[in-house]
């Protein structure tokens, strides 16, 4: 499938799946609430969106980022390609499951630590939530590796579709719940473990679903998963995971932040008997902003990822550039478009969807960084098709940095502005993050020997070293060509600005020396070019110097202008003396 084709596929599946997300969001707020009215929607939030984080922690940035390129380069290689490929993967899986099985026995201190405010009735009650909820991190890790290896072989589609019916199993458990069991609108008291279990164990089985669905055409291509142990062959990719690992491990320090704030927020506003916003609020504000973003950003990003992993393995550095170039522009359109469609309407989004403006309120905040967000996501996606994890790790270290400050002065708020305060802090930190992340990138590709667009072509001229014959190094300098300050320009060109500056006119065939760029010949002393290669004048370092002769900064010149005198370089060059540029004449 051609990469429009892919794109196109990738984006009504992306639609789908967001939409039928959205219509799981509504039904559960319906459920177990979305504000801090709600003790069972703040429950469950906490537990449901641990496995995530989890993920993210252990090992989702370095799959989603690292994993792509390395495969990509793996099918380059062969059969030694295939068996780095297998010890990649059964390093993930083995190790996903070991993790799986650990953090599921320490859900207690999970939940603490995402909310060390909670009384001990709300942290049992997530709990208890919690030990459904956590085996999701085997299968989001399973159903990572395994698109990732679908997208490093052309096939987009499948992983694309799979959360689409994953959403649908969701929506499935969320109505059992409405209309088989209890509301679940009331106390902790309330609750019961037939609730716990169906509500989290079919969020639980719907995150299976859509990791064994990728099965199906993982068979259909051929592929076959050996478990190989070893790490060899996978030295390079070590150090990108652990550059990666340390960006993920900075954003988890700031969420940690961010959900106990929060969560501190929506406990004590529920204690008041004030409907205001909490960390649930935040999520689900989340969820509306990302709908542009995944829909738009994501899909293209993803269908052009393989293709820039494929142009970074043949190191054709203007070809990323370009790709990068074009999913920046629509993402930028998209990204102001619904920006201001949810500063404009975002209260009026949420009383609709949720019958509550609350969620409205963050939305419209945290939606101001959404241009921030989705270039910087584009960007650090091409540092790492560079195999660079060092770029995105600063991008990540400055979002959370400011994340955190965010989240630390949104407590001087009241606690109903608490959240709000955060969603400010994060839009800022997401321009920040952009701005990083384009810095980085300009900068890895000028130490990699290209020029980013826009960037000055020629670099600056550097004084010549007397005491090193390579510093004199030349170039040939086309016929009518006038070099002004630090660029070369033609008679005509945009560039050329000779009025009143200083310019030398060099003919055809001559070599242009380095000079500084303050260069100024000596008052009766014209411009000079070399007449001879150096090879001519081996063995004349001894000639005498004239009496007329005199050492300058460049050579020993002649005390009197003269057009065709022949005079010896200080490092053995034969120079000879021509007229100027007209227009330079007026600066001495």
């Amino acid at each position: 499938m051609s990469a429009r084709g892919s794109i196109g596929s990738m984006m009504a599946a992306t639609l789908v799946s967001r939409a039928l997300g959205f219509l799981k969001a509504i039904l559960l707020v319906a459920a177990i609430g979305g504000t801090s009215a709600a003790v069972g929607g703040q429950t469950f939030e906490s537990a449901n969106s641990a496995p995530t984080y989890l993920v993210a922690l252990i090992a989702g940035g370095v799959l989603g980022a690292v994993l792509v390129p390395q495969i990509v380069r793996n099918l380059q290689d062969g059969q030694v390609g295939q068996e780095n490929t297998d010890r990649l993967l059964t390093i993930v899986l083995v190790g996903g499951a070991l993790a799986t099985l650990i953090l599921t026995m320490l859900a207690p201190g999970i939940v603490w630590i995402y909310a060390t405010t909670w009384s001990a009735q709300w942290r049992g009650l997530a709990t208890s939530m919690a030990y459904w909820c956590l085996p999701q991190i085997f299968f989001l890790i399973a159903f990572a590796v395994l698109s990732q290896v679908l997208n490093a072989r052309g096939v987009f589609g499948a992983p694309a579709w799979a959360p689409a019916i994953s959403n649908l199993l969701g929506i499935s458990g969320i109505l059992v719940f409405l209309f088989a069991l209890p509301s679940g609108l009331g106390p902790v008291g309330s609750w019961n473990p037939l609730m716990v279990a169906v509500l989290s164990g079919s969020a639980t089985l719907a995150i299976a679903s859509q990791a064994l669905l990728l099965l199906i055409p993982l068979r259909r291509i051929g592929f076959q998963l050996r478990f190989r142990w070893g790490v060899g062959g996978l030295g390079h990719m070590s150090t990108l995971a652990c550059w990666t690992l340390l960006g993920v491990i900075a954003g988890q320090a700031a969420y940690l932040v961010t959900s106990n704030v929060a969560n501190s927020a929506g406990k004590i506003l529920n204690q008041l008997g004030i409907d205001g916003p909490s960390l649930n609020s935040l999520s689900i504000a989340y969820l509306l902003m990302l709908l542009p973003h995944g829909i738009v950003t994501v899909s293209l990003t993803t269908a052009l990822y393989t293709r820039m992993s494929g142009s970074a393995a043949r190191n054709d550095l203007a070809e990323i550039e370009a790709l990068s170039n074009l999913a920046m522009k629509p993402v930028a359109y998209v990204a102001i478009a619904a920006t201001a469609a949810f500063v404009a309407l975002g209260p009026l989004i949420t009383e609709v969807l949720f019958g509550n403006p609350i969620i409205g309120h963050v939305l419209q905040i945290l939606a101001i960084g959404l241009v921030g967000f989705s270039q910087a996501y584009v960007l650090n996606r091409t540092s790492f098709a560079l195999q660079d994890a060092r770029g995105p790790f600063t991008t990540q270290l400055v979002i959370a940095g400011l994340s955190t400050a965010g989240s630390a002065a949104a407590l001087l708020l009241p606690p109903e502005l608490t959240v709000v305060g955060i969603a400010a802090g994060i839009s800022i930190a997401n321009f920040a993050g952009w701005l990083t992340a384009q810095l980085s990138l300009q900068r890895t590709l000028r130490n990699r020997g290209h020029v980013p667009v826009g960037r000055p072509r020629h670099p600056r001229l550097r004084p010549p070293n007397r005491r090193s014959d390579q510093q004199f190094r030349s170039r040939a300098v086309p016929s009518g060509t006038h070099r002004h300050a630090n660029r070369i320009s033609r008679p005509g060109h945009p560039a050329d600005d000779r009025g009143g500056r200083r310019c030398r006119t060099f003919h055809h065939g001559e070599l242009a020396t380095r000079r500084p760029n303050n260069w100024r010949p000596p008052p009766t002393v014209d411009a000079t070019r070399v007449m001879a290669p150096a090879a001519e004048t081996a063995g004349n370092k001894s000639r005498p110097r004239r009496q007329s002769q005199r050492r300058t900064a460049y050579g020993t010149l002649p005390q009197r202008g003269l057009h065709s005198s022949s005079v010896v370089h200080g490092n053995g060059l034969w120079l000879g003396i021509q007229p100027r540029c007209q227009d330079a004449a007026r600066d001495d």
